[in-house]
């Protein structure tokens, strides 16, 4: 027997003997590493017995943390420290070769300035995120539901990394993926090249015709662990949608043990990252019993020794009836309409973040014909629709045509890019958590306000419009913003009265935003 030590799935690899199980192995806080063991057992499928490790930190943490099957002999435990200082692990398994084996890592401060800890709902400010090291999030998201389809029969990975580094050059820094889906309805079979369902690999061993749950897929899980290892090193959240339920896939019988090796399959090779958000499945309306949902939900949360954030995807009824308030960490909605209202809606039911997860989708470059999805509107319609959604307190996810599902066109760079990469940058120049909906200072548009501090205005049909600065008690310093194109123009002083707010002439008949700062 052997243990190794991984940082994540990098080059960098250190081999120990038990009897030297003490052996230092030093990592950054909130950096996945894994252990791996090594056993000469034959086993009739060693996917069957459960592997765990008890985790202990310097600061008292004690995590039971799941480890996982991973070919030729071999189980892993992937771990993250959560604090700097000295961390052990002890595995438990019914085989002696990998019950009882011990090993020590060494925490230092986390010095990667793309990786601030898990994510977490700000408690000061429950409608918003911030990470653990107290960074703020300002959640973009993109939804790219086969991401993980890219390079997926290759060992390196060029297509996705550049993919990759476009998407965080842009400032999306939330990834909407699925765990695993077969194929669309509306673009069905192999229908080209960019058409990456069905893929040529799946989850389980098998097919997805006749697949066999009691094993996973070895070189699918390798690929997609390179998915969200390039996630992390962006400094991208992976938004990991488990199931899909119009997706085509034969998925295991609900509450079997081949389900439950699936969800914790997941648990055991990506809680340790911290750029992790659990959601039980896109389009969760489409699973009718809620007491199994809110039974997978309890088991992520049981299991997940890393507590990281949960949500469910598209579920209407059951978010405003209340069932998963004590279950959740904030809501993730698809609403085509009345995205301002909704949010607001939304935010007043409860107090935890929301996040339009689909609004829209942008047509491809060869204009309103050029569709995968049957619907598509312009990248100025979709960011208008986003700047309703953030004005009224929420979070928005972008759709491109061409890679929101199976059909993949990575190398394009739609207009909308530029659009919602302006929109974060403007929000971030501002304490945007700190603001809260306050229509009623504005004749026409919408309004987030800190009273007396900052005030942003947003008037999507342009002109003139009567604001409310009566409760500012000082003057403040105002910016024009066009949203079209991201220039700025310098706004003046408006006085704290009731007033009018004339947007630069040449900006006529488009939507303008003014944000307003109390002058020290």
């Amino acid at each position: 027997m052997k243990i190794s030590a991984i940082f994540g799935i990098s080059a960098f690899l250190f081999i120990f003997h038990s009897s030297a199980s003490r052996a230092e192995v030093t990592t950054g806080v909130w950096h996945p590493l894994d252990f791996e063991f090594t056993s000469d057992k034959e086993y009739k499928n060693p996917f069957d017995d459960p592997f765990i490790a008890r985790v202990a930190g310097p600061r008292g943490e004690s995590l039971t943390v799941p480890g996982f099957y991973n070919g030729e002999g071999t189980w892993k435990v992937r771990v993250m420290g959560t604090s700097p200082g000295r961390w052990t692990l002890e595995t438990e398994a019914a085989d002696p070769n990998l019950n009882g084996n011990t090993a020590e890592f060494l925490c230092t401060e986390n010095s990667d300035p793309d990786v601030h800890g898990r994510l977490r709902v700000d408690s000061d400010h429950p409608h918003h995120f911030v990470y653990e090291d107290g960074t703020r999030y300002f959640l973009l998201g993109y939804e790219c539901d086969w991401i993980w389809a890219l390079d997926l029969t290759r060992k390196d990975t060029p297509t996705l990394n550049a993919f990759l580094d476009k998407l965080a050059g842009f400032g999306f820094n939330h990834i909407i993926l699925n765990g695993y889906a077969h194929d669309t309805s509306w673009r069905k079979g192999k229908t080209g090249e960019d058409d990456y369902g069905p893929p040529p690999m799946f989850a389980w061993e098998g097919t997805n015709e006749d697949p066999d749950h009691s094993r996973m897929n070895l070189d699918y899980w390798n690929h997609y662990d390179q998915v969200i290892q390039g996630m992390f090193e962006r400094g991208i959240e992976a938004h990991l949608m488990i199931k899909v339920y119009n997706k085509k896939v034969k998925w295991p019988k609900r509450l079997s043990k081949e389900e439950d090796l699936y969800f914790r399959w997941l648990i055991a090779r990506y809680s340790a990252y911290p750029n992790i958000v659990w959601d039980f499945s896109k389009e969760s309306y489409n699973e009718k019993d809620v007491d199994y949902k809110l039974n997978r939900l309890r088991f992520i949360r049981e299991t997940d020794p890393y507590n990281h954030l949960i949500t469910v995807h598209d579920d209407n009824d059951s978010y405003e009836k209340g069932r998963y308030d004590d279950l959740l960490d904030f809501s993730s909605d698809q609403q085509h309409k009345d995205w301002h209202e909704k949010i607001q809606e939304q935010r007043k039911r409860k107090d935890w973040p929301v996040v339009n997860v689909e609004f829209g989708y942008e047509h491809g470059p060869m204009g309103m014909e050029d569709k995968t999805y049957g619907v598509v509107q312009s990248p100025e319609e979709n960011v208008r629709r986003a700047w309703e959604i953030c004005m009224a307190g929420g979070y928005p996810c972008y759709y491109y045509t061409h890679t929101a599902w199976d059909v993949i066109h990575p190398e394009e760079t739609p207009k909308g890019y530029h659009l919602f990469s302006e929109l974060k940058h403007f929000f971030e120049g501002m304490e945007y958590w700190k603001l809260e909906p306050s229509n009623s200072l504005v004749e026409e548009g919408y309004c987030l306000a800190n009273p007396g501090e900052e005030y942003l205005f947003y008037f999507p049909k342009g002109g003139k419009t009567e604001i409310d600065l009566s409760n500012a008690k000082a003057p403040m310093h105002g910016t024009w913003h066009r949203p079209y194109s991201g220039e700025e123009s310098d706004a003046g002083s408006f006085n704290a009265i009731k007033q009018s707010a004339i947007p630069p002439g040449e900006w006529e008949g488009e939507p303008v935003a003014l944000h307003l700062k109390k002058v020290e």
